[in-house]
């Protein structure tokens, strides 16, 4: 039996807006807990009834951290309707753009968003454990972070134009 609802509302450094609902017993352990994303942007309705050559422009949107992923998968998708391969080239290209994605999101991921709990610790203070607090503890680490999401977005922009 449920003796307590704890509510952590927002939850703080994800990618998107969530909440999380804890339900706790008698003895103080969890009954059930639950992770709310309530976020609803509609783009799958937007895109009905567009024309696929559309999709590419508009996916991006869906996202800003991983814009890329969002416009590469809508380009395959966009491939597998029409039943064309792209030339190995284009393949490799597109490829790469995609690493240079992964970088750029990984390294914010890392440094921004899981950095401050992971390197300061649980136990620091919520005032401590953020990314000025980061900054305090390592400007070593703090600048090769901002040169590692920056790299990933150089072969963004050098590839697709920008980043």
């Amino acid at each position: 039996m449920t003796t307590q609802k704890i509510t952590i509302e927002p939850v703080t450094r994800i990618e998107g807006h969530a909440k999380v609902t804890i339900h706790m017993k008698e003895d103080n352990t969890v009954d059930h807990a639950y992770m709310h994303v309530n976020e609803f942007r509609g783009f799958e309705k937007f895109c009905e009834g567009r024309l696929y050559f559309e999709m590419p422009q508009i996916t991006p949107r869906i996202c800003g951290i991983c814009p890329v992923s969002h416009h590469l998968a809508a380009a395959k998708a966009s491939d597998a309707l029409t039943g064309q391969t792209p030339p190995r080239p284009a393949s490799l290209l597109r490829e790469l753009m995609h690493m240079g994605q992964v970088i750029q999101s990984h390294g914010m991921h890392f440094f921004e968003l899981a950095g401050p709990d992971l390197l300061l610790g649980f136990d620091a203070l919520p005032e401590i454990r953020s990314v000025v607090g980061l900054i305090g503890a390592n400007p070593e680490l703090t600048v090769r972070a901002v040169q590692l999401r920056k790299f990933g977005q150089e072969i963004i922009k050098t590839l697709g134009g920008r980043k």
